[in-house]
């Protein structure tokens, strides 16, 4: 349960923190101290907590008397204080076009203004029984499950009445660990829209209300009833005899003949089939031994240079994002000497014009990058060619460092994501070259030291071009000469040579005056000779993610054979080990920490000792709790498995940096926090559990496979540089447990996610493959239960147009199903355009009848579905518009204004910019 403010009390009442009449007591205490105060504003601004947190801190009239009273979503927040001073801020924040709203409130509550009542709020809470929660809640106060301790605790209460009202923390924190459903107690849907503003598109959490707002035309009990449907339909089983308690019933004889049944289905066109869409056959290989594989680097004929002549004649533009060790101002020269038309961007504070063929930009500001092509398209100057050099960096033997990692994203992985993101919005089907030239990024021959922090742009470098059929995208990695000479100058003719092949491998690297490309070389491993090869009886083994997944199966073989000391890390803790008893027996089986707690005992009756710990592993002082107390309690650590993350979900073209930094964080962040603080201890492995999507990509997956790309990286650079023992282990997916399991997928590929699921590793098989790998010295090594080379050129043929390609193969035309209940009524098409996208929305959907004001997603869409509509809709009206135009036009009414002559020579640019945006990029310009 979660409550907001008061909202709260009302769910310590239900968790028997509070009796009833207790809670009505202290509720209206508290509502009559209220009264006794000054009067007070709030306003709500829609910007994050961070920059309403500094408009705060700007002013001395805001400093001491506005204080953020709520943070609701990561893009919203409420100001509390004095009118005057929420006076001030909302005529400030008018005249910059930020959006706030005055809300209806006597008092600034949460806020200073409150202090005033604390002692008699305190003395009264003190008169009351306060229980442990028997059901868990989430706090406001801190964003998470809220403690025995602060339940019971009479200053929590004096602390919920006067400090922020952290909600998006705790919506956050129920995302992470609940795949239910989120129902809305009480009128109206206020606290439901700030639950989906966390969600993203591919989230299997559902949000629903359970009575009507006060503007909404509908009976309140059927608005119930709905709801009550809906949860039925998610599996939530209902007290229907405590639901019908009130009313009387009689039976109803049944007709004698049986009910008739009717097959609804949607049938595979059989017609027009080809191989192109057969996937490819991939059987599971009988023997573990023939599971791995090890990346390979072998030597590669390096493009036939052009000539002048020939470069010439082929002139376009080039933009080029330069690095600061000088090698892109070198290529830029080249490129002018042969001709071509080339545009630079350097990083800089914001967009800057230096000159006509000069930029900066501001890496963090993913606005920045809309401006800079809108700039270039509005010259006639759109870049088919794109050389992305900020990954080249002065080498380094430093500790890797958090705000090295943290630089390394921006200009990096988000510089990438936005960069395609702003292609994306580009109305065009015209090609684009990303070229990504790095250094130190690959381990070609074994002798570099890598910064794995670079690792993470290559989670773009392989989904963009699975994502986006008109951009293509590389890797070219280099070592940088040691001195500017003859070795330099022939760096930079490989590297022009590059650029005039569009067509060529997706990671290439140099090393000299050789050219390398990446392949993988199955290698056996057979059974190790030694039993349990580097593996203590009653070692002492830290697994993060050790209470779910590969963690869990991994923790239990160590619990089985060598009787570890076993410390398992978990996001979500557990209630002292006294109170478990008493937690199961009041708990239902499917209660999240009821599980956790069996998983434990589970893994000491086979004879483990287990320290159960709740810890974000990328948070460094909560790490450094967490190794201080497994050396007191165990002793000295002797293995690491990093089993921690998340799985990743969403298409790049609507991916957020707060997403993406969701799923980087355990992996990259939660690494670096690992490696800082057993770097000194004497290990005898370090384990990370990586995936072999880092090396396939994957649709939707662009984060989840940079963080993956990261431990691949660090293994290698850990090995080579410290002699540890470490592995990065590219797992292909399980049966029965780890993110291919729990992470879903659309309703059309279910299918093949199952027979994907049949081919997958099982739990035994999986413990052998840690140990033959433990028996092993590789820095990384591929799990594939079926060809790994044939699965790669599987991948590599566009996963987008696979994706595109099964979808065509479902004829939809001749089965159609009726229109669900949606919240608007039925609108038909009124004009030839509406009718021929309706036309073309019911060949796709296989809806009967779809209104103008329908919604996609409402009806059944997804990001996939999206990507043929919108193919469709480009080749039926001869138009070339993005995937993106859907999320801002989801209907026929809105789209059809597309298609109509006026709109049809509009900048692609121009909708997107909000008055706000487009105020700021005036400023900008004119600066």
């Amino acid at each position: 349960m979660i409550g907001h403010s008061i909202g709260e009390y009302v769910a310590a009442t239900i968790a028997d923190v509070f009796s009833l009449e207790d809670a009505l007591k202290i509720v209206a205490k508290r509502g009559q101290l209220m009264q006794q105060l000054p009067s007070g504003s709030m306003l709500a601004i829609r910007l994050p907590e961070k920059d309403v947190q500094l408009l705060l801190s700007a002013q001395r009239l805001y400093q001491t008397s506005l204080q953020i009273a709520a943070i609701n979503s990561p893009s919203s927040c409420v100001v509390s204080g004095t009118k005057e001073a929420v006076a001030a801020l909302e005529k400030q924040l008018s005249s910059e076009e930020v959006e706030c709203r005055l809300l209806h409130t006597s008092h600034g509550f949460h806020s200073a203004m409150m202090e005033p009542i604390l002692p008699a709020f305190l003395e009264a809470i003190k008169t009351v029984k306060l229980n442990p929660p028997r059901i868990r809640f989430i706090s406001n106060v801190t964003g998470s499950w809220i403690s025995q301790e602060q339940a019971t605790n009479p200053n929590y209460w004096c602390q919920h009445l006067r400090e922020t009202v952290r909600f998006s923390d705790g919506i956050s924190q129920l995302i992470q660990q609940f795949e239910g459903v989120f129902l809305e107690v009480g009128p109206g849907r206020t606290l439901a829209t700030l639950t989906i503003q966390h969600l993203d598109g591919n989230a299997k959490q559902q949000v629903l209300t359970s009575l009507r707002h006060i503007k909404e035309q509908q009976s309140d009990v059927a608005w119930l009833l709905q709801t009550l449907g809906r949860l039925w339909l998610s599996g939530v089983e209902i007290d229907w005899s405590g639901f019908y308690t009130h009313e009387q019933r009689h039976r109803l004889p049944l007709p004698t003949y049986p009910f008739e049944r009717q097959r609804y289905w949607v049938e595979p066109n059989k017609q027009g089939q080809d191989e192109r869409h057969t996937p490819v056959s991939l059987g599971k290989k009988p023997d573990i031994a023939d599971w791995f594989y090890i990346p390979f680097w072998k030597p590669s004929l390096p493009p036939l240079q052009l000539e002048h002549q020939e470069l010439a004649s082929a002139k376009s533009c080039t933009l080029v994002f330069i690095d600061e060790c000088g090698l892109g101002s070198k290529l830029v020269k080249q490129l002018e000497t042969q001709n071509q038309d080339v545009i630079t961007v350097k990083v800089g504070e914001s967009f800057t014009i230096l000159s006509e063929s000069q930029y900066t930009i501001n890496p963090k500001n993913n606005y920045e990058y809309d401006i800079l092509l809108q700039k270039l398209y509005k010259q006639n100057k759109l870049p088919k060619t794109i050389v992305h050099l900020w990954n080249v960096s002065p080498s380094s033997d430093e500790e890797l460092e958090i705000k090295k990692v943290e630089k390394a994203q921006t200009i990096g992985f988000y510089s990438l994501l936005f960069l395609a993101q702003a292609l994306g919005k580009l109305e065009t089907s015209d090609d684009f070259q990303i070229t990504v030239i790095s250094n130190d990024l690959q381990s070609v021959t074994g002798n570099e030291v890598l910064c794995p922090e670079k690792a993470t742009l290559l989670g773009p470098i392989k989904v963009i071009s699975q994502e986006y059929s008109n951009i293509n995208c590389r890797s070219i990695d280099v070592i940088l000469p040691e001195q500017q000479n003859w070795q330099e100058e022939k760096l930079v003719e490989q590297l022009l040579a590059e650029l005039k092949v569009p067509d060529s491998e997706k990671l290439i690297a140099y090393r000299g005056l050789n050219r390398w490309v990446q392949t993988f070389e199955p290698v056996r491993f057979d059974k190790a000779k030694i039993e349990k090869p580097r593996l203590r009886e009653k070692g002492v083994y830290l697994i993060t993610g050790g209470l779910g997944g590969i963690g869990l199966v991994l923790a239990k073989y160590l619990a089985r054979t060598v009787q570890a000391k076993l410390v398992l890390l978990g996001r979500s803790g557990l209630p002292k080990k006294d109170e478990w008893s008493q937690w199961l027996a009041t708990h239902d089986e499917t209660d999240m920490t009821s599980c956790k707690i069996r998983k434990v005992q589970e893994i000491e009756d086979l004879g483990a000792e287990v320290l159960a710990v709740s810890a974000d592993v990328s948070n460094i002082e909560k790490m450094q709790s967490v190794i201080t107390q497994t050396q007191q309690q165990f002793g000295h650590l002797n293995g690491v498995i990093h089993a921690a993350g998340l799985p990743g979900g969403g298409v790049i073209q609507r991916k957020s940096q707060v997403e993406a930094e969701s799923i980087l964080a355990p992996k990259v962040k939660g690494t670096v926090v690992i490696d800082s603080l057993v770097k000194d201890i004497q290990l005898d492995f370090f384990i990370l559990v990586s995936s072999s999507t880092s090396i396939l990509g994957d649709f939707g997956q662009v984060d989840y496979c940079g963080a993956n790309a990261f431990l691949d990286a660090f293994a290698h650079r850990n090995a080579f540089k410290h002699g540890t023992f470490t592995t990065s282990i590219n797992w292909d997916a399980w049966q029965e447990v780890g993110m291919a399991v729990n992470t879903g997928v659309p309703q059309h590929l279910q299918e093949s996610r199952i027979e994907e699921l049949k081919q997958g590793i099982l739990p035994n098989e999986g413990v052998e493959v840690f140990l033959r790998t433990l028996g092993n010295t590789i820095s990384q090594v591929v799990i594939s239960t079926s060809d790994f080379l044939d699965k790669l050129k599987h991948y590599n043929s566009s996963k987008q147009i696979q994706s595109l390609e099964f979808l065509e193969t479902v004829n939809l035309s001749n089965s159609k199903y009726p229109r669900p209940e949606l919240s608007n009524d039925y609108v038909a098409p009124r004009n030839k355009i509406e009718q021929k996208l309706f036309e073309i929305w019911q060949q796709i959907l296989g809806i009967e009848r779809i209104g103008i004001h329908d919604n996609f997603f409402e009806l059944g869409g997804d990001s996939l579905i999206g990507i043929q509509l919108i193919a469709t809709l480009n080749k039926v009206f001869n138009v070339n518009i993005s995937v993106a135009k859907l999320y801002e036009c989801p209907n026929i009414s809105s789209m059809a204004k597309i298609f109509t002559p006026e709109e049809s020579h509009e900048n692609p640019f121009e909708q997107r910019l909000s008055r706000g945006q487009k105020r700021r990029q005036m400023k900008i310009q004119n600066n």
